[in-house]
């Protein structure tokens, strides 16, 4: 159990973001803790360096002065000796190398032997931990030859301060080590609640409780941009949900209504002894039924088709007006039949590049509705306009119209104007979103708009070159 817990604790989002971020930090204070030593040690290196030039012209100064190595030797000598922190041991050299005067400590200094003009470096005293800086340089007083001087400087002072340096390095890095820790524990804290609070809210959004979304946190930072995403991601879940369900209501009322009339044909045949006439009516009416029923599949179908971009179009180059024409004169009888006036009043002839058989069953379905929807003695009208990005197609009647209020969902799936009609006559309210699913797939659009007078006008407007 506890193994688990320990498991569960160290495998949290914070505690590796504290952990990560605390071995940074550690890594990165040695490194500048490092780097500071070398740069202090260096430092007072070059300071002693500076020291010990100084000094030697001060000795430089006093053979100068007294015109006698000896005397000024011993005057510098005493001088330094009254020193408090600075203590100097010093030779000065002939020549060819002999010895001409040493400080009382000089003779136990391993100084190295005569060598170039100018050096700087560090010497030990045999069998002790003491180290010392050394200076060697090639003076010459007036008056007096060439003479070889080594002076050197204890680095006592500097070991102590570099020592004490290291010391506050190994006392700060436990206290660093807390403080990371802590701070990383707080800072990392809050992310951590609000990734907690977005995943407890996600687990209880389901099929059935997409009206909850996750709580955007003020920071405008990439966890607010996280959440923004998958409210947003939410949002198309609940309208494809909706959408969803919608369509499997509009499909479930859609197809009782036939099917009970079928069925209700059915038992009316079957219900006692007919002639073969009565037969034939009842399967007539049956078949009519069936119909209307593959009708509504085979849109349905191809509505889903569009919907999932799986309807390829048979792209050729033909003559829109030569299609206008053909399409009037097949509903002519149709309107005669019905006492209409159908006429063409206007058809460019324009060659565009599309699906004609698409185009076919888009202007099927517009005349169609506009002869069912406009009762006897009235107009219906067409008319093709060539225009700079193709062609404009114009299908107006004086039918029943279609009130302002519900244009904006003439074109939904199912969606019927006059809610009042039934049976075959009702329609499956499937046309017109075909209608506007083929001329989407051209590139183009349709519109609707009402007339002055009663009716209304549909606008289909085709480029002349089919979006591929």
């Amino acid at each position: 159990m506890f193994l688990k817990l320990k498991t569960s604790f160290f495998s949290r989002l914070d505690v590796r973001l504290t952990f990560s971020s605390t071995l940074i930090l550690l890594a990165l204070s040695l490194g500048l803790c490092v780097f500071f030593y070398m740069r202090l040690e260096y430092l007072l290196e070059k300071q002693l360096n500076r020291i010990l030039v100084d000094e030697t012209h001060e000795l430089l100064d006093d053979i100068v002065e007294h015109k006698s190595v000896i005397i000024g030797c011993q005057m510098f000598e005493s001088d330094v000796a009254r020193r408090k922190y600075y203590q100097f041991e010093f030779r000065v050299l002939s020549a060819e190398g002999a010895v001409l005067y040493q400080s009382k400590r000089a003779v136990k200094m391993p100084f190295p032997d005569q060598g170039r003009k100018r050096q700087f470096s560090t010497v030990r005293m045999p069998d002790q931990s003491a180290q010392f800086r050394l200076f060697e340089r090639k003076i010459s007083p007036d008056e007096v030859s060439d003479l070889y001087v080594q002076i050197a400087m204890e680095k006592r002072q500097d070991r102590d301060l570099l020592s004490r340096f290291y010391e506050n390095m190994l006392l700060a890095f436990p206290v660093v080590l807390i403080l990371s820790l802590l701070c990383g524990m707080m800072v990392a804290n809050k992310p951590r609640k609000i990734i907690k609070g977005i995943a407890g809210v996600a687990n209880r959004i389901s099929s059935h409780n997409l009206q909850e979304r996750l709580p955007v946190p003020p920071a405008r930072d990439e966890v607010q941009e996280l959440t923004l995403t998958i409210n947003s991601m939410i949002d198309r879940l609940e309208k494809s949900f909706s959408e969803t369900k919608q369509f499997t209501a509009d499909v479930s009322h859609e197809l009782r209504n036939p099917l009970f009339a079928l069925k209700g044909s059915m038992e009316v045949a079957l219900s006692e002894n007919r002639d073969s006439n009565e037969y034939r009516e009842s399967m007539a009416e049956c078949l009519e039924h069936i119909n209307f029923l593959i009708k509504m599949v085979n849109d349905l179908f191809l509505i889903s088709r569009f919907e999932m971009q799986k309807v390829n179009l048979d792209l050729t180059s033909f003559n829109m007006g030569e299609v206008v024409r053909d399409i009037h004169e097949f509903f002519l009888p149709m309107a005669q039949e019905k006492q209409l006036q159908f006429t063409c009043e206007r058809c460019d002839d324009v060659v565009i590049c599309g699906d004609r058989t698409r185009i076919l069953q888009l202007l099927s379905n517009l005349l169609d509705n506009a002869i069912k929807f406009t009762p006897e003695g009235g107009q219906v009208t067409t008319m093709l306009l060539k225009n700079d990005s193709g062609v404009e197609l114009q299908v107006s009647d004086t039918g029943i119209g279609i009130p302002p209020g519900k244009m904006p969902h003439i074109f939904d799936r199912f969606y019927q104007v006059d809610a009042s009609r039934s049976g075959v006559a009702r329609g499956t309210g499937l046309g017109l979103q075909i209608c506007k699913r083929i001329a989407d797939a051209h590139g183009g659009m349709i519109s609707v708009q009402p007339n002055a007078g009663s009716g209304v006008t549909f606008s289909v407007m085709l480029p002349s070159q089919a979006k591929s």
